[in-house]
């Protein structure tokens, strides 16, 4: 024992962690130490001799949280520490599967298909069942696999359910897509749990086995299980009951790819005798952006009570800033960080969050014009690269020659004269005789493949089956090296004589360098484990685009605010905050209105809790998108701030072309009543342009009514503008209003713009 593990906990930390035995329900805040509770207990059941360090089982979603998970029991045990499985659920079960997985006719060296692979695999299929293009696209058919898996709904099962034509489809699919798997020697990410609960369930034997190897189970941020993980929680905790699930209602952000709320919200019904402990003492933010936090997530009715404190003082206002487009939203951003640097910041101490991806270009080219360095968290992953994923593929292939979809991305590269009817007579032939399609390729001749193609094909079949004698005899590292410079891929790359060559051939360098990292850290937590090749892939394909990140980067960090859950800055940037955008509300088949605005608002909730020091709020009068330029709307979020926390700052472009006199937030037509209001209360009005704006910039009417656009009319309802005559005080607009048509004189009437439909 290095260190004493009730040292330095607050009260309710203390009683999470001295409590030994039955179910545990730890309700973390925001910034509350819930990795300290969890290490910390994990430290004391040793200490006491509750249980054995090898006899404890914590699953997380990250590898970087499980690591730093790792680290800390290590510090706090000492030797011991290393004996405790601390790992992700994937990365648990992939584990368990190595060993048992042969119970349901796998072979224990399966590949792992990430969201690339299986999508190639499906388009495959969708072309070989001769289903019509876009009946479902491969994208949906993936999309309904996956969550049906994450139900643990299986092809069968789900073909019983369909009840329309592209669900049908997706059943077939489905099948087809199970039957190459298993062909395939593969087996997808969502097959990793939905895998390890069947065998639970069909083998109790094996159930049994692990409920005694780990009688003590904890789980960490448990508001993020879907279906299939919440099962296997209760497979294995439910007979010992030592269980300590530890999470946060108001962080659940992931309802989207299938997490259930009602999982953490219901655990007192699962176990009727659990205690029930809340960490609400935030150790990372002022008071003002707790406060601020407060205020938007206690408009949720499904949630448990709390309410985050703090000893901080109450610490800088908000910034709202009011700019015109997302040019100057992003020019703005930029000042302000040019503030904060000269002020003493680092440029990690900064980070700028949004809703979407497609927000970030504005954002990406600002930054590039001021000379400041970033990162995108979340963007194209290392693992991701064209190049990198080719000689994964290769690697793959080696541990497992079944993969047929590892050579079917790699057959032809480099070029050996394989085109789509030579890997027809491959794939046919593999049918037809029962063998995996690379074994093909030791006859090429016996599946009509003649002359040059067959040469190349043979020559690629003798390299890699070398190749894959040696996996077990030489270090992954070796086995890498050796392959690369027999392949003949960095020579392709050399041939292309360009920069972005040069680029690729680096980056397979930095992939050895990779693998010689994976041997160091196996080598350093495992003395009685050797590195492999199996190991490496493994642990590649259970990576997350947060476990890349690499937080010492002197870089601004840009990132979706899903992609920021669990980590701190000491400024945060939330942009894009206006109605539509951030809440984004898909009213779609399936999805409940009022859910999916609970969950907007825990992840406006969760962007907020990530400032440490200062938060910044921005919006956009005028936002360009795909669809034609875009009038915004203030976000509903900025209603439930309470106004005396945020500092509001208009730039001109919004002033002038946007918001009018209207947004002024001390015009003095506002009554006293309406001071008292919240500070969007009267951003609300931002979007009626009123006759003034009119008669003040008719350059500002011109551009804002445009033909296309969705308008709202206080008699008429919300209409769309067909046409449009004159221009300034002269305009006249023509506007269908449902089976109605009106012409209009905007400069008589106030009109509220919705925007673009």
């Amino acid at each position: 024992m290095n260190k004493d593990p009730l040292e330095g906990l607050n009260p309710p930390q203390l009683e999470a962690v001295c409590h030994i035995r039955g179910p545990l329900l730890v309700l973390a805040g925001a910034g509350s130490g819930k990795t300290k509770v969890i290490t910390h207990r994990i430290a004391y059941l040793v200490a006491k001799q509750v249980v054995d360090a090898d006899q404890i089982l914590g699953v997380t979603f990250t590898n970087k949280a499980a690591n730093e998970m790792k680290q800390r029991v290590i510090n706090l045990l000492g030797p011991a520490g290393h004996l405790v499985t601390l790992c992700t659920f994937h990365s648990f079960c992939a584990r368990l599967l190595r060993q048992h997985v042969p119970l349901i006719g796998y072979n224990r060296k399966f590949s792992i298909y990430d969201e690339a692979d299986s999508l190639a695999l499906i388009k495959r299929i969708i072309k070989s069942l001769g289903i019509p293009e876009n009946q479902p696209s491969p994208e949906y058919a993936l999309n309904l696999i996956s969550q049906a898996k994450d139900r643990l709904i299986s092809a069968d099962t789900f073909l019983k359910t369909s009840d329309d034509y592209i669900k049908q489809n997706t059943a077939r699919i489905y099948a087809e897509y199970q039957h190459q798997l298993k062909q395939n020697n593969a087996l997808d990410f969502d097959d990793l749990l939905f895998t390890t609960v069947i065998l639970f369930e069909k083998f109790p034997h094996l159930l049994s086995q692990y409920q005694k190897k780990f009688p003590y189970l904890l789980v960490d941020e448990y508001q993020d299980t879907n279906y299939a993980q919440y099962q296997l929680v209760m497979l294995l905790g439910s007979k010992n009951k030592n269980i300590c699930v530890v999470g946060d209602d108001d962080q659940s952000i992931y309802g989207w790819r299938g997490a259930d709320i009602n999982n953490i919200l219901n655990f007192e019904t699962d176990f009727p005798d659990c205690k029930v402990i809340k960490l609400e003492q935030n150790y990372r933010s002022t008071k003002t952006i707790l406060d601020a936090a407060h205020g938007i997530v206690i408009k949720n009715e499904n949630r448990k009570p709390k309410k985050l404190f703090t000893v901080r003082p109450g610490g800088d206002k908000i910034t709202l800033m009011l700019c015109g487009d997302d040019r100057e939203e992003a020019g703005a951003i930029v000042d302000k960080i040019k503030f904060g640097l000269s002020s003493g910041k680092k440029l990690t101490d900064h980070a700028i969050l949004y809703r979407t991806h497609a927000q970030s270009r504005a954002l990406e080219d600002a930054l590039r014009d001021a000379g400041i360095p970033y990162v995108i968290v979340g963007g194209l992953r290392f693992y991701d690269r064209l190049e990198i994923k080719d000689i994964i593929a290769y690697l793959r292939l080696l541990v497992n020659p079944d993969d047929t979809g590892s050579l079917l991305r790699i057959i032809n590269k480099p070029k050996r004269g394989v085109g789509k009817k030579t890997i027809e007579k491959i794939l046919n032939q593999a049918v037809k005789t029962g063998v995996p399609a690379f074994e093909v390729l030791s006859k090429p001749e016996d599946a009509g493949i003649k002359g040059k193609s067959a040469a190349e094909l043979t020559k690629f079949y003798k390299t890699l089956k070398n190749l894959s004698v040696e996996v077990n005899e030489l270090t992954p590292d070796e086995i890498a090296i050796r392959l690369v410079k027999q392949i003949g891929y960095v020579k392709m790359l050399q041939q292309e004589n360009s920069a972005e060559a040069d680029v690729r051939i680096d980056n397979i360098g930095e992939l050895i360098n990779g693998i010689i990292v994976y041997m160091e850290k196996v080598k350093e937590e495992h003395e009685d484990r050797q590195p492999t090749l199996q190991g490496f892939l493994e642990e590649v394909s259970l990576i997350t685009d947060v476990d890349i990140w690499n937080e010492d980067d002197e870089a601004v960090v840009l990132m979706t605010l899903h992609s920021a859950k669990g980590l701190e800055f000491d400024i945060v940037f939330m942009t894009g905050m206006e109605q539509g955008l951030f809440p984004l509300l898909r009213n779609s088949l399936g999805h409940s209105l009022v859910k999916d605005m609970e969950e907007e608002r825990r992840l406006c909730y969760v962007g907020i809790t990530r400032a440490k020091s200062k938060l910044h709020l921005s919006m956009a009068g005028y936002r360009r998108r795909f669809d034609g330029p875009n009038i915004t709307r203030p976000s509903e979020f900025l209603m439930d701030i309470p106004e005396n926390l945020v500092d509001v700052e208009r730039y001109s472009y919004y002033n002038t072309s946007f918001a009018g006199k209207n947004l002024s937030l001390s015009n003095s037509r506002l009554s006293r009543r309406d001071k008292h209001q919240s500070t969007t209360d009267r951003l609300r009005q931002s979007n009626t342009y009123q006759n003034e704006i009119y008669h003040n910039d008719e350059e500002a009417l011109d551009r804002l009514l445009q033909v296309g656009m969705m308008i709202s009319h206080s008699k008429f309802g919300v209409g769309k503008i067909i046409d449009k005559e004159g221009n300034g005080e002269d305009m006249i607009l023509t506007i269908r209003f449902g089976s109605d048509v009106k012409r209009i004189m905007p400069k008589y009437v106030g009109l509220e713009v919705l925007g673009y439909n």
